[in-house]
């Protein structure tokens, strides 16, 4: 019988990533944890090997009877395979939070930094925890990725500091209270839930400043710090109004001395913001040049995998039009034209933002081009794009309304790995992009599976 002097977290949908964050403190601190998900991964497996009883599946009947408290994702609805768990654990009675609720009341007892924007929160959120960790302040970081010298684990610490990424997907950013946030761009995303476009995503940036300490929300640390990138002129615009200390930066007032080992100017921009954050937090100059200029950099951002038929193989996450712009232009800083030949294999994410931004997706390969593109189907999220029929296809069209200097090959689910392998022997450089299923594609054709 397990004793209930400690918490017992129940958390469904535990691989994901936000919810490791949660699996990893509670184990951490000594609770009991448990929790189920729909297929097993690296994530259940490193979790069960630490300690959580993790079921695969959605069975009613594999809930523990002592769990004192339940954690869900924001993908738990109606029409989620794990629905009949929640019907279950609600009518037992017991407290249910979301992931972001949850993580909410720590933001309330930590120094918490949150790093909010539409791009670039992973890697400056980590540069953040690297920054401070490197400095001996045992942050704990809250990041969508993974850092080889944290074991690919969440980074756990005993320190003051909470480093978190703020997502604004279903508004979880409103659930955070920071002490520092950091603001790096807002642009349209999330389309199928902001469905009032800019404005309602405006206002949603701006309500999660709304938590950062003031008159109305006190700490003992003083007034709120934002920390924001002056070019954006939404990011400008949402701060107006507040009394906070502002602290902006853009291209013109790169941190001196910082050059991370990672290419192009997004990279310089994300260090930038993440050593001001520091600077205010006490850190020494010297502290946050030398942590900054050994940064590993994060699991799918520019990650180097090995080399595949002969090709050097890259992975990025981008999967936004802005996103993909800034890793072509990293690709051609590291290798201008004609120094080396580059692929780029590109699985757009999601119906409803591949159809929002189609004129997007049809100019963001121009500049910085890579000499051949595989555009991969569409990656689709079960229950949330019923009745959108944009496709890949629709994406090769928007990007031949005008000249091209590029071949854009479009794949279908029986041939991307044949014109992979095609285009890898060809190459010298293979880029895969996107936030879908393309990275598990990719190490399934490298290790031959």
């Amino acid at each position: 019988m397990r004793s209930m002097q400690k918490p017992h977290l129940y958390l469904i949908g535990i691989g994901g990533v936000g919810m490791v964050w949660i699996a990893d403190y509670a184990l951490r601190m000594g609770w009991h944890v448990s929790g189920t998900d729909l297929t097993a991964s690296a994530a259940t497996t490193r979790l069960s090997e630490a300690g959580a009883a993790i079921h695969i599946g959605a069975d009613v009947t594999q809930i523990p009877t002592d769990i004192s408290e339940v954690v869900i994702t924001a993908a738990v609805t109606a029409t989620s395979p794990h629905y009949p768990e929640l019907q279950e654990i609600e009518q037992r009675g017991l407290p249910v939070l979301k992931r972001a609720q949850w993580i909410g009341k720590l933001t309330r007892g930590k120094y918490t930094i949150a790093v909010a924007g539409s791009h670039g929160k992973t890697t400056t959120t980590a540069m953040i925890g690297w920054i401070l960790d490197q400095a001996g302040l045992d942050p704990t970081v809250f990041v969508g990725s993974t850092l080889a010298p944290w074991n690919h684990e969440t980074k756990i610490g005993q320190g003051k500091y909470l480093v978190i990424e703020a997502d604004e997907f279903d508004r979880s950013f409103h659930n955070f209270y920071p002490q520092i946030a950091v603001l790096l761009n807002i642009e349209q995303d999330h389309t199928d839930y902001y469905t009032g476009g800019l404005p309602e995503i405006e206002k949603s940036f701006r309500r999660f400043l709304r938590n950062l300490p003031s008159g109305v929300h006190a700490s003992p640390y003083g007034p709120g710090i934002v920390v924001g990138y002056g070019k954006d002129g939404r990011v400008r615009k949402v701060s107006r109004g507040f009394k906070y200390k502002f602290r902006w930066y853009d291209e013109r007032n790169l941190w001196p001395g910082v050059h991370p080992p990672q290419p192009g100017l997004a990279y310089q921009l994300n260090a930038t913001a993440a050593a001001r954050v520091a600077h205010e937090l006490g850190v020494a100059q010297e502290v946050i040049v030398k942590a900054l200029n050994s940064f590993p950099g994060t699991a799918r951002r520019f990650e180097y995998l090995g080399t595949w038929e002969g090709a050097e193989f890259y992975d990025d996450y981008a999967h936004h039009p802005t996103e993909i712009a800034a890793t072509l232009q990293a690709l051609r800083d590291r290798w201008p034209h004609g120094s080396k030949k580059i692929a780029v294999i590109f699985q757009p994410h999601q119906k409803a933002r591949t159809q929002a931004l189609l004129k997007e997706f049809g100019r963001c390969f121009d500049k910085n081009a890579p000499d051949s593109l595989i555009l991969a189907p569409i990656y689709q999220v079960a229950g949330r794009e019923d009745g959108i029929t944009v496709s890949h296809h629709d994406v090769a069209s928007a990007i031949a309304t005008k000249p091209v200097s590029f071949p854009v090959i479009i794949a279908e689910d029986d041939t991307l790995e044949h014109l992979a392998r095609e285009v890898a022997r060809n190459h010298d450089i293979v880029m895969i992009m996107g936030a879908g299923s393309i990275r598990a594609l990719a190490d399934r054709w490298r290790q031959g599976a």
